[in-house]
């Protein structure tokens, strides 16, 4: 049942139960479902790049090469969640999860992988895939942050300010007995929504069909746009429990940003004299 949280200046956010739906006893957690969301609007976008020749893939084909992708993310953002973050790494914690964790820099390096070994076997320039693949995980991972919201996870930093949310406290397993946390905090879930997601999508979209950007300069920009936004939400974000700050009062991830930001701009840096030509999908 849903309720209120409350929040300082009486402005309430709705409380969602984390789990959208049971089948047989198996909790679907609107974490899940955000991934099957996700995994949808990047079927979109793929497609419409693909029929406007912006991508090289047919139409048709765009559900077989997403799957490249699903796999990428799932093993990929695991992996990187048990390597980067995980403080239990013991063999059975690898596949406990229904505790959550997933990493968006693991997944990215496993999309990257997968689809480097999808364009040598189909025999086409891997960042020309890169391009469309930058453009269509914006909207996903704009959704993705909006359950992380309604998960309570993944928390702000402490604030009192005029939108600050008094998160409930949640169990893995457990019915929510109605308590909330002792502290107002940042909806930091949905600046990371804002900026990682949307403004991210929109301003790849503007490079590669207002500008006609290709030939990789798209997966550099997203590289540099997502990176930036992420080390700057993350300043309104809690670090990360049994990590918190490392040099320079930065988080892990805020490291792991400011890397994505360097290969951004060193592929943009070695890309500067290729033409911005874009690709053309292949006949059906």
């Amino acid at each position: 049942m849903a309720a209120m949280i409350p929040v300082v200046a009486e402005m309430k956010f709705p409380l969602v139960d984390p789990v959208a739906f049971r089948v047989f006893g198996f909790e679907v957690r609107w974490y899940g479902v955000s991934y099957v969301v996700a995994f949808f609007l990047a079927y979109l976008v793929l497609r419409g790049l693909a029929r406007r020749g912006r991508w090289p893939v047919a139409p048709e084909r765009v559900v077989d090469v997403l799957f490249w992708g699903i796999l990428g993310v799932m093993l990929g953002g695991r992996i990187g969640w048990m390597l980067f973050y995980a403080s239990d790494r013991s063999f059975p914690a690898w596949f406990n999860i229904r505790e959550g964790g997933m990493s968006f820099h693991g997944g990215l390096l496993g999309v990257v992988l997968a689809y480097w070994v999808y364009a040598l076997r189909e025999k086409v320039r891997f960042r020309d895939l890169g391009d469309g693949l930058a453009l269509a995980v914006g909207p996903g991972i704009a959704v993705v942050r909006i359950a992380n919201f309604l998960n309570a996870e993944l928390v702000g930093r402490r604030w009192d300010g005029p939108w600050a949310v008094r998160f409930p406290r949640y169990e893995i397993g457990k019915v929510w007995d109605g308590t909330f946390d002792a502290d107002l905090r940042h909806p930091s879930q949905l600046y990371q929504s804002l900026g990682e997601g949307l403004l991210t999508f929109l301003i790849l979209r503007w490079l590669m069909l207002g500008r006609g950007w290709g030939g990789g300069r798209v997966s550099a920009a997203f590289l540099v746009c997502y990176g930036g936004f992420r080390f700057a939400t993350e300043f309104f974000r809690e670090p990360d429990a049994g990590i918190g700050y490392q040099w320079l009062h930065f988080t892990r991830g805020q490291w792991l940003c400011l890397a994505m930001v360097a290969v951004g701009v060193l592929v943009a840096f070695l890309l500067r004299r290729a033409r911005p030509g874009a690709p053309v999908a292949p006949a059906p």
